[in-house]
């Protein structure tokens, strides 16, 4: 009887441990967790434009992205639409940051990172919204063979609040951070190099004229344990 129990005991946890593990594997929240960076390897504080990073500037009747006040803006008008930027900076395993504040428009919005970057077809996104919630898409030869449905995290900041994004690319894996709490782990290998932008947006539920300010843009390696 002892040994029966054993086996099953052994059997019901290495069923829990697998199902943990799968969770984080497809995007899971996993909490607090603490992330070393190396060197500095790219910063863009965007109080100019003459140095830093490739991003331009557009303004335009449905999408604009520009400097402003030591910031860098990007605006959507029309409902359901994304405006993507890249910064001309290629990396691979990395770290790369930044201070994003949604400044006008619904909470119901989306705004967040680009990694990956080879073009317009192929790139991931890594996206969080004024209402608390995250998400992770991937777009692969012209098509989003990824999207990840819409999760709610504690660790997001509402409203028009400031939040610290990260993302961490080491190997096949790729980290989403919303200040300093690891939203999930999503493992892909299609992009190990590419480049590094912002994204912007609306939702058809939300409405059109979402404005995101962003700042202190930057690359780093990853630290040692």
């Amino acid at each position: 009887m002892i040994s029966s129990y054993r086996t099953i005991m052994t059997t019901i946890l290495f069923l829990l441990l697998a199902a943990t593990t799968f969770g984080m594997a497809a995007g899971q929240e996993t909490g607090a967790s603490e992330l070393r960076k190396g060197e500095l390897l790219f910063v863009d504080d965007f109080e100019t434009s003459k140095v830093g990073g490739a991003w331009g500037c557009v303004r335009g009747e449905n999408q604009s992205n520009y400097y402003e006040a030591g910031k860098y803006i990007i605006n959507v008008v029309p409902a359901d639409s994304w405006w993507r930027v890249q910064s001309g900076k290629s990396f691979g395993d990395s770290i790369v940051e930044v201070e994003a504040t949604p400044t006008a428009g619904p909470d119901d919005n989306v705004y967040g990172l680009m990694t990956g970057w080879l073009n317009w077809s192929n790139y991931y996104l890594f996206m969080i919204s004024g209402d608390g919630y995250f998400r992770f898409s991937k777009r692969e030869g012209g098509n989003w063979t990824q999207n990840d449905p819409w999760k709610r995290s504690e660790a997001i900041k509402v409203g028009k609040a400031t939040n610290l994004l990260q993302v961490k690319r080491q190997g096949e894996t790729l980290s989403f951070y919303a200040n300093g709490v690891k939203l999930a782990d999503y493992v892909d290998e299609s992009f190990l190099e590419g480049n590094v932008g912002l994204i912007a947006g609306t939702t058809v539920c939300g409405g059109g004229n979402v404005t995101v300010s962003f700042d202190n843009f930057s690359i780093w390696t990853i630290g040692g344990t």
